[in-house]
């Protein structure tokens, strides 16, 4: 069979490298952890540490140095950081962030880089940290008994206002083009207002019409990154389950029950 138009097959494709790349991602955050340079890790209006991973989802995250091969025996571990303390602040100003991991592993056990290889080790919470989560959360743990499991439980406090976990986006300030009504329309347009998964026509019913960013990065408005969907496919896209619980889903599905029978 010749191939002529490789636009279905690209989408397809594309679609899966990134709900794998995703997935992959989450797995190394919730377990050796991810490298970064700390332009990713983000503070709530209190200071505590997020990130926000490939699937969209806001995390709350540690972040602690990796790599101690050149740290001589003698020299003390590193602490870990739940906050944007001092020694955080200090390594964001002399542009020293690309020393540090950033992960979600709640049992005090943390990827090592040593002279003599990789293995986990246990860390301590940073001093400032601690200071900061006595005073937010009305508390007098000390570094060596910080109960990180208990901490990593607790949902994210004074996230700003506007970051939700609902958003579709992969990096924080994030936010559509001023003209992406503009951009939308021109896809379904191009489309003829029919979904690009199951093929239901809704000239009639555009409202229940959705442009998706198959990435995630809703600045990335080139073709190949949006996908016309219905509101039921779109709500099937990997981390998109929020949709359902919109009432312009249940009328949808309402109306296509009424014209099958």
């Amino acid at each position: 069979m010749k191939l002529t138009d490789f636009s279905e097959l690209w989408l397809a494709v594309n679609k899966i490298k990134i709900d794998v790349i995703a997935k992959t991602e989450i797995r190394l955050f919730e377990n050796e952890g991810l490298d970064t340079d700390l332009s990713d890790i983000y503070a709530t209006s209190e200071g505590e540490l997020f990130t926000v991973l490939k699937d969209g989802s806001i995390r709350k995250s540690i972040v602690h140095i990796c790599d101690i091969s050149r740290y001589k025996e003698e020299w003390n571990l590193p602490k870990f950081h739940i906050f944007e303390c001092n020694t955080l602040e200090s390594m964001r100003r002399n542009n020293r962030g690309h020393r540090y991991k950033k992960a979600s592993k709640n049992d005090g056990q943390f990827w090592m880089i040593k002279a003599t290889g990789g293995e986990y080790d246990s860390l301590i919470l940073c001093g400032y940290c601690k200071n900061q989560y006595n005073d937010i959360y009305s508390e007098s743990v000390t570094v060596n008994n910080f109960d990180i499991a208990n901490y990593m439980q607790k949902p994210i406090q004074h996230l700003r206002s506007g970051i939700t976990k609902e958003l579709d986006m992969t990096t924080i300030p994030s936010s559509y083009a001023d003209n992406w009504p503009s951009i939308s329309k021109e896809r379904k347009q191009y489309y003829k207002w029919i979904c690009q998964e199951c093929f239901y026509d809704l000239s009639d019913l555009k409202k229940y019409l959705h442009t998706h960013h198959i990435n995630a990065d809703i600045t990335n408005n080139k073709h190949e990154n949006l996908k016309v969907l219905c509101i039921e496919c779109h709500a099937k896209e990997f981390k998109h389950e929020h949709i359902k619980k919109k009432l312009e889903y249940k009328q949808f599905l309402q109306l296509k029950e009424n014209y099958a029978s």
